[in-house]
């Protein structure tokens, strides 16, 4: 009998470690919102996308409504397509992705020419894969 419950107890501690290795492998392969896409919108999007500030004197508006620094903004998406910016679980039906996949000659295109670096595809993928991942933002909130 003893035997049995510690061999019963061993089976069980080992599954715990295997269970908990998985899910941390797992969890290893997500893409993290704050080490992974939130340096591509600073470099390629905040330039045009942030919360009305004041800049050299003069008051700036994020373009199109679209603010790209908070949470809640992403979700919500600017002032054409509100709540289509970022749909989670869905890369094709989100514009944030479709407008950095368009050709520099589309007037969509985002950044357009002179106002940023272009998101590479391989950031575009990392983008796309995080969103169907669910557009998880972990604890990031941004600015309020």
């Amino acid at each position: 009998m003893k035997n049995t419950l510690a061999l019963t107890l061993a089976a069980v501690l080992a599954l715990g470690v295997s269970v908990t290795s998985t899910t941390s492998a797992q969890d290893a392969g997500k893409v993290d919102f704050e080490k992974q896409i939130l340096p591509v919108l600073k470099e390629s999007c905040f330039k045009c996308h942030e919360k009305e500030h004041e800049e050299n004197g003069k008051i700036k508006k994020p373009k199109g409504g679209l603010r790209l620094d908070s949470a809640a903004a992403i979700t919500k998406g600017g002032k054409e397509y509100p709540n289509e910016n970022v749909v989670a679980g869905k890369p094709d039906a989100s514009w944030l992705v479709k407008t950095m996949a368009l050709p520099d000659t589309d007037d969509l295109a985002m950044p357009p020419e002179g106002k940023g670096d272009r998101v590479t595809p391989a950031n575009i993928d990392l983008i796309k894969k995080w969103i169907t991942e669910g557009a998880s933002f972990g604890a990031w909130k941004g600015v309020e």
